[in-house]
């Protein structure tokens, strides 16, 4: 038995879209850079991510987490909700 370390890959981004039933889509904005012209860049990517809950609402700033393919495109499961956008009422849930 070999006794590898596993790593964990972790993204933390910004919950857009919550229509799906225990899926969310996060986009996740990366800065960098550029190596030629030197300018400072934004890229937005979007993923797909496991939320057995459904605690996610449009807003949320989460933390995921790589793990095994739950389907086609979703392979990552939504691990912690960072900051919570307040619901229409004032009241943060």
């Amino acid at each position: 038995m070999d006794n590898k370390k596993s790593v964990t890959i972790t993204m933390t981004g910004e919950v857009s879209s919550v229509k799906a039933e225990k899926t969310v889509t996060v986009d996740v904005e990366r800065i960098f850079q550029h190596p030629v012209y030197k300018k400072i860049v934004r890229k937005k990517k979007k993923y797909l991510a496991h939320d057995y809950e459904n605690k996610c609402r449009v807003g949320d700033v989460v933390k995921m987490k790589l793990v095994r393919p739950i389907s086609k495109k979703k392979k990552w499961l939504v691990i912690d909700i960072i900051s919570s956008k307040p619901s229409e009422d004032g009241v943060v849930k």
